[in-house]
């Protein structure tokens, strides 16, 4: 009977506003803590995004050197056959000479005919 009495009771201005600076001093605690929740997660996005861009720029830098490694192995493969080729025509040209050349198959001929 004492607890329905009490719970009847309605509260005095005094406990009202006690009541009211509790709850202002917890919104206040809360308003505080989001703000700080608010810096951490931008100190965290900032840094995710310093990290992201990190990995970016050494991506970049990985993929550049690999393009000039793959362009310089490229480049050596070309002059190799180039050298190749030239030379094949070298050899070429110097068997068209010699066929070409007139005192080639006269001596030829010579050493045919002087031989036997």
């Amino acid at each position: 009977m004492a607890e329905a009495k009490e719970r009847e009771r309605k509260p005095t201005p005094e406990e009202r506003f006690a009541e009211l600076i509790a709850i202002q001093e917890k919104e206040k605690e809360i308003a505080a803590r989001l703000q700080r929740a608010r810096e951490q997660a931008e100190q965290m996005l900032h840094k995710a995004r310093e990290e992201a861009a990190k990995h970016k720029s050494q991506a970049q830098q990985t993929l550049q050197r690999e393009c000039e490694r793959r362009r310089a192995e490229l480049h050596a493969q070309t002059q190799v056959e180039a050298q190749r080729i030239i030379a094949e025509g070298h050899v070429a040209a110097q068997q068209l000479i010699q066929r070409a050349n007139p005192t080639h198959l006269l001596e030829r001929l010579r050493r045919e005919i002087f031989s036997q």
